[in-house]
């Protein structure tokens, strides 16, 4: 059942669990997303990357996140992640995708804004929701393991997070306090108090993103403070590893009972992480 991000963000603002958004990179994760969302009565976002929608192109990659979501009952967002420019984010709502996220936090703000605020004007007039970051999150969406060893970090600033919601008219903020894409050799030390500051200065539900390298206390604070989405990649390309490996190391070598190992491995990490969220019987 698909449906606009942010009615999905709002709903658990006002409740006080997160809706977990997991990336996908094939059919097999794009399915045991969707498959253990609707066996947890939990909605759910299925997203992916503007690194992956370059790979796969842009209606393979709608494909595989709406033949997902309509085959469950359960409300699913399928979310362009990290979208790099308005033609890329048009392309995509073309294509069918419910939300879009668009990253100019690496630019200057006067430029983020101006972007940002282009594909809130093209995406709302669609009945489209719209994320935007603010602040650079350390390391690089789906980049290949070692590439950006230079992680850096920009926090937000709260003030500045206040003129960017209202001059853009965004329907959920990325933070950046402290939070780092993939999975580090120390788990991330996030600036809890700057992000309290940022849940008191804007009233737009609060996205954190690289969800995979944080522990289950982390998490649970971060919701209790006003996060409304936390977001999972790099444990999604793990769990799909873990069932491949698990499944060739028998010595059997159909793809079909493959995938289906893949799935039953990712719907064990995704089962986790609803749990966490406090999302499942929400749909």
């Amino acid at each position: 059942m698909l449906v606009p991000m942010g009615d999905l963000l709002r709903r658990g603002q006002r409740e006080g669990y997160a809706v977990p958004a997991f990336n996908f990179y094939n059919h097999p994760t794009a399915q045991g997303i969707a498959l253990e969302a609707e066996s947890l009565e939990s909605p759910v976002i299925l997203m992916v990357s503007g690194r992956y929608v370059d790979y796969m192109g842009v209606r393979h990659a709608a494909a595989l996140g709406l033949q997902a979501a309509e085959a469950v009952r359960t409300p699913v967002a399928v979310l362009l992640d990290h979208g790099a420019s308005l033609e890329l984010a048009e392309a995509c709502v073309a294509a069918g995708f419910s939300s879009v996220m668009i990253d100019g936090s690496r630019k200057p703000i006067e430029e983020n804004t101006a972007l940002t605020r282009a594909v809130v004007e093209f995406a709302h007039a669609r009945g489209i929701s719209v994320e935007a970051e603010l602040g650079a999150v350390g390391g690089i969406e789906d980049a290949v393991f070692g590439e950006d060893d230079d992680i850096k970090l920009t926090l937000i600033d709260p003030d500045q997070a206040a003129d960017f919601v209202r001059d853009t008219g965004i329907d959920a903020l990325a933070p950046a306090i402290g939070n780092v894409h993939g999975l580090t050799k120390l788990e991330p030390k996030l600036d809890l108090r700057l992000l309290e500051r940022v849940r008191q200065a804007v009233d737009v539900p609060l996205v954190l993103h690289g969800g995979s390298g944080l522990s289950d206390e982390t998490v649970r604070t971060i919701i209790a403070i006003g996060v409304s989405k936390f977001n999972v990649g790099t444990e999604m390309k793990v769990a799909y590893r873990d069932g491949l490996r698990e499944y060739f190391a028998t010595g059997k070598y159909e793809p079909r009972l493959a995938s289906e190992a893949a799935v039953a491995a990712v719907r064990k990490t995704v089962r986790r992480k609803i749990e966490l969220a406090g999302s499942a019987g929400k749909a």
